[in-house]
């Protein structure tokens, strides 16, 4: 039997809950404390997203619990690593939907693993957040009960970034380099494709793809060069991302890199160090904003983690678990057909990265997007 990896669990004093019912809508008996399930890449190629997970959740369980718990009873969550597995992801949800002390899951991260567990999400009564896919889904293809904690990209989302950036930068010529192994950034490329079709206002000149793991990008940048690319749009993730744009700057490009939600980790400007800039991405997370929850949330993080950089995935885990928290108090009890019925009524809601509410299951379906750069000692500051 396949191990389940790393286990993780983010709890505070008390016992697991007590339960007095049968599988299915199963109603907890209201003593102990509220267990939920959590699934996050903590180890292997793309932890640096499960970690900045982890963080977040616990950032976001200190805070419930600070503030009285759920329903008069402490939150804590049981967190497993996946390993970038999808298979392991699959056996997590199976796991989790059969505990009869789980309300709810948050995770897994990123679109493979989402791709992977929906199938069987549809057998399984427990309601699912998940965190960071990219890939485009219509309502229809959630399964019930399975919501998504994310910036989704849409082309003409897209089309206006691209453009007020390169009005801003005199951008005329682009080029796009896209991870042909990862489906999240096949469909972040696709999405910036049409939105530069759509009328972005600047030439696509350039359009290749490398494999996860590649090393050496000097056929690659030697086109973009040759093409006289001003721009370049990395659908990428982090370690890619980094040598990518390393190897770029050595070789004398000079225009901006911009990207989508894989180039929101401040790992990678970390790793580039100054040649980073120019860097634009966008992101739902605006840590300069003067909103109280945004706030209160730095404030939290800069007390457990110091001055290391915010992520947009710690936010994402940060919301995931307050939004599970308030869906719990809405639904008044720890059925789990209650807490999905709660989630997919939510309205209103304001977290780190935004304002929520969802339709009955998916999306957010009120995204807003920043426009961020890259600013003085790597931090993220608004675009201007």
């Amino acid at each position: 039997m396949k191990t389940l990896g790393i286990r993780r669990r983010l709890m505070l004093l008390g016992t697991f809950a007590v339960f007095t019912a049968a599988f299915g809508g199963a109603a907890f008996a209201q003593t102990g404390d509220i267990k939920i399930g959590g699934m996050a890449f903590l180890t292997g190629k793309y932890s640096s997203y499960g970690v900045d997970v982890e963080k977040g959740a616990k950032l976001a369980l200190d805070k419930v619990n600070a503030d009285g718990g759920v329903l008069g009873r402490k939150l804590v969550m049981d967190l497993h690593d996946t390993a970038s597995d999808s298979a392991q992801a699959v056996s997590l949800l199976r796991r989790f939907a059969s505990s009869r002390d789980v309300v709810a899951l948050i995770g897994p991260v990123g679109t493979p693993d989402l791709l992977a567990i929906m199938p069987v999400a549809k057998q399984l009564n427990l309601p699912v957040l998940t965190i960071g896919s990219l890939k485009p889904l219509a309502k229809d293809e959630f399964s019930d009960g399975v919501f998504r904690v994310s910036l989704m990209n849409t082309p003409v989302g897209v089309r206006e970034i691209i453009k007020t950036v390169a009005q801003s930068r005199n951008i005329k010529r682009m080029a796009l380099f896209m991870d042909r192994t990862n489906d999240a950034q096949q469909a972040d490329a696709r999405t910036a494709r049409e939105a530069i079709k759509l009328g972005a206002g600047v030439e696509l000149v350039t359009d290749e793809s490398y494999a996860s793991g590649d090393k050496d990008f000097s056929v690659l940048i030697g086109k973009m060069m040759r093409d006289k690319a001003d721009a370049l749009w990395l659908s990428g993730t982090t370690n890619e991302a980094a040598v990518v744009i390393s190897q770029a700057r050595a070789r004398g490009f000079t225009g901006v890199v911009m990207g989508g939600a894989g180039m929101t980790d401040p790992k990678i400007v970390k790793l580039v160090g100054d040649a980073a800039s120019p860097y634009v991405m966008f992101t739902p997370l605006d840590l300069q904003s003067d909103r109280p929850i945004v706030a209160d949330f730095v404030k939290a993080y800069r007390k457990a983690h110091g001055d290391a950089q915010i992520s947009t995935f710690i936010a994402y885990a940060y919301d995931a678990v307050r939004l599970l928290a308030d869906a719990i108090r809405d639904a008044g009890s720890t059925d789990r057909q209650a807490v999905a019925k709660a989630l997919g009524a939510m309205k209103g809601f304001q977290g780190v990265t935004g304002e929520y509410a969802f339709d009955g299951k998916g999306d957010n379906i009120l995204p807003v997007p920043y426009i961020m750069q890259v600013g003085p000692k790597g931090t993220f500051v608004s675009f201007k």
